[in-house]
C-alpha cells in the first residue's frame, strides 16, 4: 500500500494497493493523520515515499506541494 497524494482540503487520501487505487478518508488524531483503509485507520506518513504530494490551501490559495516528511 502507497500513498500517493494528501488531500488536507478534503480530507482524503489516494492511495495505491494491489494495483488498484482507492480515495479514503482521514482523520487527524492527536496531530498525526490517519486514513481509513478495509476498516482500519492507518498512519499516512508510514505508507508516503519521496514523490507524494499534498494539496493545501494557503491564505486563500490552493496549493499542491511536494510532502515534508
Amino acid at each position: 500500500m502507497l500513498v500517493m497524494g494528501i488531500n488536507r482540503i478534503l480530507k482524503l487520501v489516494q492511495i495505491t494497493s494491489g494495483g488498484k487505487s482507492y480515495t479514503c478518508p482521514t482523520q487527524e488524531i492527536n496531530g498525526e493523520l490517519f486514513f481509513i483503509f478495509k476498516k482500519s485507520l492507518h498512519k499516512v506518513m508510514d505508507f508516503t515515499s519521496e514523490h507524494t504530494t499534498e494539496l493545501i490551501s494557503v491564505g486563500g490559495k490552493i496549493i499542491d506541494r511536494k510532502l515534508n516528511k
